[in-house]
């Protein structure tokens, strides 16, 4: 069995080596990069990797003869969703070469993690999915953002967010951020990023991607697909990566390829992000002031309360400590 990722990447050299690292760690055969208007070191930083395959993200033009992909190869100049989902359906041919069984489609601020304690390899993962299952949904966790400044975010950090939503807005955790150009807080969820996770297919000719985080059949029918733990996303984790990646949304537009509009959020930081004249240092005081997590803020939450007696359920934060031990026996590795 045999299990290989695709990531479009622009500008993440920060994360992309240890990201590689780790999934080829916990058994990924064959990782498929695709570059997409990257101006960092990205490529040079996992060029001596063997089980990494670089190339830039391909232009729509390449695969305009296929109708069923004709929402992708339409607007691949426009949105980068395009362009990722035509890498993905890219990578899949490079599958069936290969002979790989099972393709996840990722960002590199994204890592598959299979059990929260227990470190758990790709290969006994997909071993327990049934014969009759040709997709696998993982379940979303985001990172809470409580440090300016980490060295290796993957390796440091083990406090997560379980849920983006609530049962009703009285219980609902939400964050108070600033709004510059109106000089007023707004209310926001503690839960900044994609709530959709990502998903495994099973590598086959008729299975294509219906948006970056779901697959369908060519003909637009569901897939037999079941639901698992879970994939960890490291969201605007600290103040450089918050600057780095709304530096990376500058151009992007306001609504999604679906064409729903993008999160008010994103878009308000976006704009504060990409101001004209906006120094570093004004960047980093806001992420400390109004996205970053306080030691008082993560002290209420992992109290998991809403008014004075009932508890959230799922709790509001999980301890995720795989992904570390994996890092751990990677330093080891390398020592000797």
């Amino acid at each position: 069995m045999k299990t290989a990722l695709v990531l479009t990447v622009k500008n993440e050299k920060r994360l992309l080596r240890d990201n590689m690292l780790y999934h080829h760690a916990i058994g990924a055969h064959r990782i498929y990069v695709y570059f997409d208007g990257t101006t960092d070191a990205g490529k040079a930083s996992i060029a001596d990797l063997d089980f990494v395959t670089i190339q830039d993200s391909v232009s729509g033009d390449l695969y305009a003869h296929l109708s069923y992909l004709e929402k992708f190869t339409k607007n691949a100049v426009e949105h980068h969703t395009a362009r990722q989902c035509l890498n993905t359906y890219d990578a899949i041919q490079h599958c069936k070469q290969d002979g790989i069984d099972w393709l996840i489609s990722l960002d590199a601020d994204e890592l598959v993690c299979l059990d929260f304690k227990q470190q758990l390899s790709f290969a006994d993962f997909f071993a327990t999915i049934p014969k009759e299952v040709n997709a696998v949904n993982f379940k979303v966790y985001e990172v809470l953002q409580r440090k300016l400044q980490y060295n290796n975010v993957f390796k440091e950090e083990t406090l997560f967010k379980t849920t983006s939503s609530f049962k009703n807005r009285f219980i609902a955790e939400q964050k108070n951020i600033l709004n510059p150009f109106t000089n007023k807080n707004q209310s926001f969820s503690y839960w900044y990023g994609q709530h959709l996770g990502k998903a495994a297919l099973r590598v086959s000719n008729d299975i294509i991607p219906k948006n970056v985080h779901r697959y369908k059949t060519i003909n637009g029918e569901s897939l037999n697909s079941i639901s698992c733990f879970g994939l960890l996303h490291y969201h605007a984790y600290d103040a450089n990566d918050f600057i780095k990646k709304f530096k990376n949304f500058k151009k992007h537009a306001n609504t999604y390829l679906s064409g729903n509009s993008v999160d008010a959020l994103k878009l308000l930081l976006r704009d504060i992000v990409n101001q004209p004249g906006v120094s570093t240092k004004a960047l980093e005081d806001y992420y400390k002031n109004y996205i970053l997590f306080s030691p008082a803020d993560v002290k209420r939450l992992l109290k998991n309360r809403w008014g004075l007696v009932f508890q959230h359920k799922p709790k509001l934060l999980q301890e995720i400590t795989s992904v570390r031990d994996v890092f751990h026996s990677l330093n080891s590795i390398n020592k000797n």
